[in-house]
């Protein structure tokens, strides 16, 4: 798809991500004509659909589950324009499962199930008493990962907790956000299945068990997925973007591959376009909005930015690096438990000594020991997806150092540190012994196999840094009020007219679209940004 040079638009969005698409598509429902500009030959950042890796099969090489977009607010506005696309979500009554040191278990959907489940762990009155305390106050726990803090609506709210904890209560709120996981866990559950299964759900947010805050993100995703489940889109996420993008293209706009923008153009220092590799210009009467991270918004497409943005976002650090192993089979994996061979995604792991030790080593630049594998199984909810009676395992790593210092096991030779394919293939087979004693037949039944190393992840997608999934370090300094910069300028950029979207901004990473609808409906609904 192309444009001619110069041509105008009410918007320019720089990627074509879940944030790029979302902002693209709500400002193109209020009537503004959008250019999205994508340097790669296809849409979608890190949603990518493959059917070609495995023939038959239909495979999510990167991201591939959608609870945080299925329960957000894009969602809620698109939801409804998206069925009429064609988009259909399918979901599972058991999203979620574990198999650790000390058993297996699944949380459910269903209310009746899941208190069996904790029962027999032992821990549900301790699961009916969190989520009695959290649940009553649900509503600011997300409200404030999804408020824009610098518009009025974010001072609404924390006077809303001021009126319903009182100040007493809303200071020991701040300190129950803060608190990490390990210690609410183990003060909160007796079983360590319990634990187990709730723990990894930290490293999805791109934090470990030790780090604070990630006690929070551990709550509010636990209440998402027993309350949500885990939808997918029927036939893969290229579904959503094909419609994201058919929204943006019906109201006049375009969406453009393989177009690289180079440059920010700025007329009296206002945003007025963009400038792509081949020499073309597009105009942009209203915004750009750029789904980039810090350092190459404000060090490569802004020409002379001011000296103390480019000093903050060159302090900006990228977060642990992350690895997906896709795995054919030509049966459905058949695990040590029964009870898991249905669930849409199963962690396994030792127990929480082994998840905290597995974080420390990534951050410390060694290959994890005993890794936290997730193990999504995409066919247990669209069977669509593998022929049939065939099997799919999507197998994603996240304790992965972006610099390969030494191994925590001893047995992987480093080299001069950076991932080669023989040290991502090494540690590739690794994860597979970690899973043989789990499902039974995962040697039989594999017929192919593709492992997606952080090298593979960077060059599939530059906004993946040394292979960070995140977006960026996700640890406290670099979140909420202080994503993207520590300066605390939210999605302004301090230039009229540029926006900062993406997984570097908050609320942070996550298939959810968060950044770009709070962007967009904040250009859609101040007077500058009507027509």
């Amino acid at each position: 798809m192309a444009s001619s040079g110069g041509e105008a638009f009410d918007a320019v969005v720089i990627g074509s991500g879940i944030n790029a698409l979302v902002a693209a598509a709500q400002l193109a429902r209020g009537g503004w004509r959008v250019a999205v500009c994508e340097r790669e030959d296809r849409p979608g950042g890190a949603i990518h659909t493959s059917r070609e890796v495995f023939p038959g099969y239909t495979v999510e090489l990167l991201s591939s589950w959608h609870p945080l977009f299925v329960g957000g607010p894009a969602y809620a506005a698109l939801g409804d324009e998206l069925a009429r696309r064609g988009v259909v979500y399918r979901n599972t009554s058991r999203p979620t499962g574990v198999a650790c040191r000390d058993g297996a278990a699944v949380l459910s959907t269903d209310p009746e199930a899941l208190t069996a489940t904790l029962a027999s762990l032992g821990d549900a009155e301790n699961w009916s008493a969190m989520m009695t305390e959290f649940g009553g106050k649900i509503d600011l726990a997300f409200g404030l990962l999804g408020a824009d803090f610098w518009r009025p609506g974010a001072l609404r709210l924390g006077w809303r907790a001021l009126r319903r904890l009182g100040r007493r209560g809303l200071v020991a709120s701040g300190a129950e956000v803060l608190e990490p996981a390990r210690p609410w866990l183990e003060r909160t559950f007796s079983s360590p299945v319990t634990r187990a299964i709730l723990a990894p759900w930290a490293l999805h947010g791109g934090l470990g068990p030790d780090d604070a805050g990630s006690a929070f993100i551990t709550k509010v995703i636990a209440a998402a997925v027993v309350s949500g489940g885990m939808p997918v889109p029927e036939g893969g996420g290229v579904r959503l973007v094909e419609a994201l993008a058919g929204i943006v293209a019906d109201a006049g706009g375009e969406l453009l591959t393989g177009a690289d923008v180079t440059q920010v153009l700025l007329e009296q220092g206002r945003a007025t376009g963009v400038r792509l590799a081949d020499g073309r210009r597009l105009r942009a009467r209203r915004a750009v909005l750029a789904s980039v991270t810090p350092r190459v918004l404000y060090e490569e497409l802004l020409s002379g930015a001011p000296a103390d943005r480019v000093r903050v976002a060159r302090a900006f650090r990228h977060g642990r690096a992350a690895m997906q192993i896709h795995l054919a089979l030509d049966e459905p994996p058949r695990w040590s438990d029964p009870a898991l061979d249905d669930v849409a995604i199963v962690h396994v792991l030792d127990d929480l000594d082994s998840l905290s030790a597995s974080v420390n080593a990534a951050w410390r630049g060694l290959l994890p020991e005993r890794p936290t594998v997730a193990v999504g199984q995409p066919a247990t909810v669209d069977p669509g997806r593998v022929p049939e009676g065939k099997g799919l395992l999507w197998l994603q790593l996240q304790e992965l150092p972006r610099q390969v210092r030494g191994d925590a096991a001893g047995v992987i030779d480093p080299g001069d540190g950076t991932w080669t394919p023989r040290v991502r293939d090494a540690y590739a087979d690794r994860i597979l012994g970690v899973l043989r004693p789990h499902i039974t037949n995962l040697d039989a039944a594999v017929t192919d196999r593709l492992v997606l190393g952080p090298v593979e992840l960077e060059e599939m997608n530059v906004n993946l840094v040394g292979g960070d999934p995140y977006g960026g370090d996700c640890r406290i300094d670099q979140y909420t009020l202080w994503r993207p910069l520590s300066s605390g300028t939210g999605h302004a950029t301090g230039v009229p007219g540029l926006w900062h979207i993406g997984a570097s901004t908050h609320p942070g990473p996550g298939l959810g679209g968060g950044s770009g609808f709070l962007v967009a409906e904040r250009l859609l609904h101040t007077r500058r940004g009507r027509r």
